[in-house]
């Protein structure tokens, strides 16, 4: 009896491993079709990215799995839409920092108001359990998510 419920187990993380990345891709996609935002998924992240803190471009080509060169070039394309710009880091001159500027911020926070406003309209037709369940989930993830990192390379 104890194998199946072993087997059970393991089969369940299987399919939570295979159905998260899915999940988390159909979510953004339905998000990208019905909302009119001018950004792609990478600039997206590089913008969240920025609203934390300033990071150097290969941080942030690492960050996004993307090259240096096309990040470069990202950075560049937002530096121009006046969305980011290059600043020298404090403690090495010879390190260069991309940090969000405040239009950034404005439009990383348009973004996200749009995106809660259309998961908020769907969600506000769940039961009071449901969304106990959804905030139950989410502290979960932000752990399994932490545990992950930390184990990054």
């Amino acid at each position: 009896m104890r194998m199946g419920i072993a087997s059970k187990r393991s089969r369940q993380l299987d399919d939570i491993a295979l159905a998260l990345p899915q999940r988390v891709s159909a979510l953004v996609q339905v998000f990208f079709a019905r909302t009119g935002t001018r950004l792609s998924r990478t600039e997206l992240g590089l913008l969240a990215a920025l609203a934390a803190r300033p990071h150097r471009i290969t941080e942030l080509a690492l960050r996004e799995g993307i090259t240096q060169p096309a990040m470069t070039q990202l950075v560049n394309r937002l530096q121009v839409r006046g969305w980011v710009e290059r600043d020298g880091h404090p403690g090495d001159g010879r390190v260069v920092l991309v940090k969000l500027t405040d239009s950034g911020r404005e439009t990383l926070d348009s973004v996200r108001a749009e995106y809660r406003a259309l998961l908020h309209e769907e969600m506000a037709a769940l039961d009071d359990d449901e969304v106990e369940t959804l905030a139950t989930a989410i502290d979960i993830l932000d752990g399994l998510i932490e545990r992950l990192g930390e184990r990054a390379p």
